[in-house]
């Protein structure tokens, strides 16, 4: 597996310790920019986000590791999105895709608040698909600003690079992936019909996107993540062909990434698998 970004362990201990001393806005780098709300809801959802350990682990993780050719920003409260503007060199996600996603959950018990303490909240799931969604957009940066080449269409490159820095680079990073997952499975569910356009787009079929998340997800760790075979269906010829897929995911993306990859005292870059 990649080693863990020695930048996340330390903060993780600052988070444990409650220390959140770290600049959100800098000169170069991942910054951040909040908006103003229109609204109460928008306003919550903005405390939220600025309160967020996830969203300032992400920012860490970028600025530490990644040489990006000029600054970029991550603008919360955009009027359009989630997508990235190569123009500008921004990341926009409107408040209202928060409210979106909070509201796909809400509508599978599976994410309701259980007497028994069990299963995922609402709130939980909603900021994993986020941390995924982000990741997404960050992949498309990554491809504009170092001109990656990218055979077949690029939404499924960025979709496998953001299940990939989940996995390996965050604590439970299989566990968020799944609940992007399961979002792309909530809004797959609401298509009753298919049109020419749903075939037209340049994003794989939601239902597509979740199964290919959840194959790199247990082909990650086979062991672990046994039970996604049973769930989902899968065959043991797939399910064989998912462990030769997420090395292949990993390697290939190692080796396009890493010339974009700040050098780190003790280890450089990324690390091969063994």
């Amino acid at each position: 597996m990649l080693q863990k970004f020695p930048a996340l362990r330390s903060l993780l201990a600052s988070c444990c310790l409650g220390l959140f001393t770290l600049p959100v806005v800098a000169d170069t780098g991942l910054n951040l920019i909040y908006q103003s709300p229109a609204d109460s809801e928008e306003r919550q959802i903005r405390q939220r986000l600025m309160q967020s350990p996830e969203v300032r682990q992400l920012v860490v993780m970028v600025n530490e590791n990644f040489r990006l050719k000029r600054s970029l920003s991550l603008v919360f409260g955009a009027e359009d999105g989630p997508l990235y503007d190569p123009e500008q060199g921004q990341i926009w996600l409107p408040y209202s895709f928060m409210q979106q996603v909070e509201q796909r959950f809400n509508s599978d018990s599976h994410y309701q608040p259980q007497l028994d303490g069990e299963g995922i909240s609402v709130e939980t799931a909603t900021m994993d698909a986020l941390m995924h969604t982000l990741l997404h957009e960050l992949g498309h940066a990554l491809i504009d600003m170092h001109q990656i080449p990218v055979l077949g269409r690029e939404e499924d490159a960025v979709d496998g690079l953001a299940t990939l820095l989940l996995i390996e680079q965050f604590e439970e990073g299989g566990e968020i992936a799944l609940s992007a997952a399961d979002l792309f499975y909530l809004e797959g569910e609401e298509i009753e019909l298919f049109e020419d356009s749903d075939f037209w787009g340049e994003h794989s079929l939601d239902l597509q996107r979740y199964y290919s998340i959840l194959c790199h997800v247990y082909g990650s760790d086979p062991e672990k993540y046994e039970a996604i075979v049973r769930d989902a269906g899968l065959t043991d010829d797939r399910a064989v062909g998912c462990i030769a897929e997420y090395e292949q995911l990993h390697d290939n993306w190692m080796a396009l990434l890493k010339p974009g990859l700040k050098p780190d005292p003790e280890q450089t870059g990324l690390k091969a698998r063994h």
